[in-house]
């Protein structure tokens, strides 16, 4: 995975349209968030013997509140979103250009990523709560549950290779990802 370069952050961060924006350059990216919806629903008879449901919400209230819970659904699913973007990360190295990997957990699991270029995208915890919040209509209690579940943001920022702080507007967003593209293309 030499041409890869992750892109973490943490919940409500923004990483998603960050990608966007990359891929709107030209850059391909690898989505786990999108392998781990269908690997979710390709595993569907077993996380429903494990969880006794397969509803995406029941689950995750229960792996977000119970750190067994959650080890649970990572041992079914995460060798199998790992294979896939090991699998999809091979086709694009051949290509010998730069590409992302969108890895929201990817500190924690960097074990399991020989990937050494990361792009974090940094918002403030209080900026993460207010998003889940506003956007995805969380009470403040599953907010806080959601982003505690997670290495704080602020301790991933010490591993970054680059950050950009994405607590502006989408076009401060756009700005930084112009700026952070001609950093790796070799602009100024």
């Amino acid at each position: 995975m030499k041409n890869a370069i992750a892109i973490a952050g943490g919940i409500a961060t923004g990483k998603s349209s960050a990608v966007k924006l990359l891929i709107e350059r030209g850059f391909d990216a690898i989505d786990a968030d999108q392998i781990a919806r269908e690997r979710f629903y390709e595993q569907a008879k077993t996380i429903e013997a494990v969880f006794g449901a397969l509803d995406r919400a029941t689950i995750a209230a229960r792996i977000f509140s119970d750190k067994a819970e959650r080890k649970k659904l990572e041992d079914i699913l995460h060798p199998l979103i790992r294979e896939t973007i090991f699998t999809k990360s091979e086709e694009l190295e051949r290509l010998g250009r730069r590409y992302f990997i969108d890895i929201p957990l990817f500190f924690e699991n960097r074990a399991s990523y020989p990937i050494s270029d990361v792009l974090l995208i940094y918002a403030p915890r209080a900026t993460q709560i207010q998003r889940l919040i506003r956007d995805r209509k969380m009470s403040e209690a599953d907010a806080n549950a959601r982003v505690g579940a997670q290495i704080p943001i602020d301790d991933k920022q010490k591993a970054a290779t680059w950050i950009i702080r994405n607590d502006k507007d989408f076009d401060n967003l756009r700005e930084q990802i112009e700026r952070f593209v001609k950093t790796i293309q070799g602009g100024s």
